[in-house]
């Protein structure tokens, strides 16, 4: 069996993320004035620039979300097979897919099909992330010492639900009801950073996300 050094697996992965929340802000640029001593002008200038900052705002938490999990989920593991690498590329893949759809949100924010493909990548990067628990899980060799297998296996299973299915669930409610879809793509990180309290897979409680 071929392993792989975590920490290069790691660092690599620290790597992407830090590079894909540098890209998301690139998007907000200084907006152009027709008159550049106007304040109005600016200040309205400044305003259309808001849909672009939601949309980064709720990007940027979830990819701190995503990144806090994949540390801990990391820490969990003592050994990376081949599958676990290429699962967590798969990973980085669609993470890195993630300031396409966010600049396509900031841009055409009250178009429904834009929030649908949002949640859409948000949803199969979530997945993407539990499609390495749900191998681990069921290769408990890979697993560090110490580790709860069945409470490991009961959050993998929460966490289907609070992420690709909640992303999900808005993607379909983008076409239905527009604002609702984008209530639930803004409020599911803070969920996991506020009031996601559980206890690790190691039977120490922690108030942080787990899993997205």
């Amino acid at each position: 069996m071929d392993y792989f050094a975590k920490h290069r697996v790691e660092a690599f992965s620290d790597g992407v993320f830090a590079i894909i929340v540098t890209l998301l802000v690139l998007e907000i640029k200084v907006p152009h004035l027709v008159h550049p001593q106007s304040v109005p002008e600016l200040g309205q200038a400044l305003l259309g620039l808001l849909p672009k900052v939601l949309s980064w705002m709720a990007s940027f938490l979830m990819m701190c979300v995503i990144w806090v999990n994949h540390h801990r989920l990391l820490s969990q593991i003592q050994v990376l097979d081949h599958v676990v690498f290429w699962l967590n590329a798969n990973l980085m893949l669609w993470c890195s897919f993630i300031p396409f759809p966010t600049a396509l949100l900031g841009d055409y924010l009250t178009n429904p099909m834009s929030a649908a493909v949002f949640g859409g990548v948000m949803a199969v990067m979530s997945l993407s992330f539990l499609l390495i628990r749900f191998y681990v899980q069921s290769h408990p060799r890979l697993l560090a010492p110490g580790i709860d297998l069945v409470l490991f296996r009961r959050i993998s299973w929460r966490s289907l639900v609070l992420g690709p299915l909640l992303y999900s669930t808005g993607v379909g409610l983008a076409f239905v009801s527009l604002w609702l879809a984008l209530a639930i793509f803004a409020l599911i990180p803070f969920y996991f950073i506020f009031f996601n309290t559980k206890p690790s897979a190691f039977g120490k409680a922690e108030a942080a996300p787990l899993a997205p």
